[in-house]
Formats: structure tokens, sequence, C-alpha cells
């Protein structure tokens, strides 16, 4: 048993909390009453009750009692007065007798209360969560970030706690999508599987995540359909018409377009492009997998005209857009799409930005002899086939230059006069 000390008085503890320790950055004070009870007056003047007390007493082998000693906080003083501080002492050493490790039990509590909190938390605050933490704005992808979750997924997994979302929570969500709205669909889906994962981290939860593409959630999902609406293109014998008007545009996205004219690349891809994935000495644009769709690597050839409007333009840092706004950040797809729609309703054709890749494929297709592979390649499309994709290892990028070097000069030559596909045969009610 620890040896009893004398039973201060309220006075006599007052006191004590004027004697600050000289060397030690804190000293102990037994201020009896309860066996084990010191007060712990710091240099701070800080005062804290503890009680030191012998945990799990046994007797050994040899015949000697072996113990773990514990210093349990009791709290602070004068907030805890020296009655209640001695009456919760005397809680806890009943509880020692009783076998119950208190500093233990607190820390079982705190580990319940805790995973009790991640238990209660719903969806709806997982994605309150991952916009904090991934600092969703109110840019143009933040809106669209919030504005997919909220129209699909909160309506119906806003209120349920994350660790009771399921496989078939998910297919409720995209079933009603699946078929009709395909892409944002899997926008959705993949936004869900982001969510949950950032919350299952911060909130140290091991399970599998159920927004995760998968067998399972494959078969609660019906097949989707390959028909689909297709982007709006120009035919090939106006590009260089197209060309000459667009290059009479005062418009900071015009040389962004006439680059995605050239490369055949898609306009994220050359919104966001920086100087670091150039390399003029090469005449090569190598885009890293993680702004591409498929997710690997993808390289282009530069020919002739792309060097030049890239020559064109002020040289920027690495980590600088190649084609900035007047404020210098990355232009917008929506940018280049306002140019290419504008110059080809001025045509009278409606023209997408996206559709100047179904242009070059198309050209390819019908004014070239280059094989399928080479054309799909050019554009980062994925070989269909299987058998023909595991044989084929490599990008075809010397075949590929030959390809753009060619386009290039198509696009430089003017469309014969008379020509079906001519302004003066519109203008002659041709078409």
């Amino acid at each position: 048993m620890p040896r009893t000390a004398r039973e201060l008085k309220p006075l006599e503890v007052r006191r004590l909390t004027q004697k600050l320790p000289e060397s030690r950055p804190f000293n102990y004070f037994p201020v009896g009453g309860t066996p084990g009870l010191l007060l712990r007056v710091a240099k701070t003047g800080a005062c804290y009750w503890v009680l030191r007390i012998a945990i799990g007493q046994k007797t050994t082998n040899t015949g000697k009692r072996a113990s773990r000693r514990r210093d349990i906080g009791l709290g602070s003083y004068p907030e805890l007065s020296l009655k209640a501080a001695r009456d919760l002492a005397g809680v806890k050493r009943s509880q020692v007798r009783d076998g119950i490790d208190p500093v233990e039990e607190r820390r079982s509590a705190k580990k319940v209360l805790k995973t009790n909190a991640a238990q209660l938390m719903s969806f709806a605050d997982a994605v309150a969560l991952a916009r904090e933490m991934e600092s969703i704005g109110e840019d143009k992808a933040g809106k669209a970030w919030t504005y997919k979750l909220e129209t699909y997924a909160i309506p119906i997994l806003g209120h349920i706690p994350i660790t009771k979302i399921e496989k078939d929570h998910i297919a409720e969500v995209l079933l009603p999508i699946w078929t009709i709205k395909t892409r944002t669909a899997k926008d959705v889906r993949k936004l869900i599987e982001d969510v949950l994962d950032r919350a299952f981290a911060a909130r140290n939860i091991n399970r599998n995540n159920p927004a995760r593409w998968d067998k399972l959630l494959r078969q609660r999902l019906p097949k989707e359909t390959k028909k689909g609406t297709n982007f709006p293109a120009l035919p090939f014998s106006l590009i260089s018409t197209f060309l000459t008007k667009l290059r009479t545009r005062p418009d900071t996205a015009a040389p962004a377009v006439e680059f995605v004219i050239y490369t055949g690349a898609r306009s994220g891809e050359v919104c966001g492009a920086t100087w670091r994935e150039i390399d003029l000495d090469r005449k090569l644009w190598t885009i890293p997998a993680a702004r591409m769709k498929k997710g690997e690597e993808h390289r282009i050839h530069l020919s002739t005209p792309a060097m030049t409007i890239l020559k064109a333009l002020p040289r920027g840092g690495l980590e600088e857009p190649i084609f900035p706004t007047a404020t210098g950040k990355h232009h917008q797809d929506a940018r280049l799409s306002k140019v290419a729609r504008e110059i080809g309703g001025a045509m009278g054709y409606k023209v997408t930005i996206h559709g100047f890749r179904a242009t070059l494929r198309t050209w390819g297709e019908e004014e070239t002899e280059y094989p399928e592979p080479i054309l799909e390649m050019a554009l980062a499309h994925k070989i269909e086939d299987a058998v023909k994709a595991a044989y084929q290892r490599g990008d075809l990028l010397k075949k590929r230059r030959a390809l753009l070097d060619d386009w290039a000069a198509y696009c430089g030559k003017p469309a014969p006069k008379g020509d079906l596909f001519t302004l003066e045969g519109l203008a002659n009610g041709k078409m």
C-alpha cells in the first residue's frame, strides 16, 4: 500500500500552489485524504490533480509483488476542488480494486467515440469534407463537381452513413441515367468513389469502396449502348477556308484552336498544355498520362505549321500554359468551342471544337492510304481489336509524323473553286 500522507486542509493546498519548482519543470505534493493523491505544480503556476496508483499487482514465483505504476490525471486545480479530487480519486481506486485500468478504459472510450463518429458520418458530410480537403472552388470545374453530386448522388445517398452504403445504393443512383446520360453516370460514379475514398481515409475506416467499378457493380447496371450523337464536324475540304478566317480573329484562343486542328488533340489537352511538355528540338509534344483520357502517355509530332504557332507565342516558364488567357490562366474548352462555332456558323456549318478530330480522321480515311491503326493512334484512340492491341506495343510515332505532315500540307491548300464544299458552292446553292 502507498504510504499515507498527512491530510491537508484547503488552505494548505492553496499554499502548495505557491511552491513553484526551482530546478525541475514541476513538483508533486501529496495532499492526503486518499492514498496516492498528488497535486502537480508546474513552473508556470499551472496545477493539476494526479492519482498515482499501482495497477495489476500480483505475486511472482519469488514471492515479490509486481505491478505497473499509473499516474491518472483527474483535472486541474482549483477548477476541481480538494474535496472533489479526493472523491474522484476514491472512485478510480475502487475501479482498480475491481480489476479495471482507468487509463485503458479512457482510451477505449475515446476509441469508441471516434468509431461512432465515423459510423455516423453521412454521405452529405463526406461530400462537404471532400470539398474542403480538395479545395473545390466556384470555377467551372468546381461547379460541375458540385452539380453532379448534388443533382444525382446526394438526394439518394446524402442521409446514409458512409459505412452503410452498399453497391445497391450506388446502382440506385446510376440506374436512372445509365442509358440516357452514360457519360454523366460514369462521372458521378467516379465522384462518389473519390468522396468515399477520402472519407474512409480521414476516418480510418477499413472497408472496400462500394462505388469502385468492378464485376459486382457492373452486374447491377444494364449494358451501356454504343449509340450516341456525333460531334458536328467541318468537311475536310473546307479546312483551309476555316483556317484563313481563324487567323483573322484577334482572340487569344485562336492559336489554340489552330493547334487543335494540326495536332488532332482534344481541346482539353491543348488548353492544359504547358511548356514543359514541348520539345521544340525534336518537334514533339508529350502529354503525360494524367492528362490523357485513357490514362496513358501520348506523343504528338509537331508539323511545321504547329511549330510556327508555338514559336510565335511568348515562351513562359515550364509550368506556364502555352495558350494563356489575357490573365495568364489556362483557357477553358468553352472558349475554344465558341471560336469554332462562330466561324463555322458564318460558313453555314454547325462546328464543334471536338469535331476537328473527326475532320482529320475522315480526311485520312478518304484521301490517304494510311492504315486504320495509324489513324486511330493519331487520335489517341484505343485499338478495339484485343488481338491487335496485344501485339501493337509501340505508338507508331514515325508513321504518325508522316500523317500529320501530310495533313498540315493539305490544310495549307485552298479549296478548289466550284467544289461542292467551298463557300462559292454554298453561295451558288449547290449544297
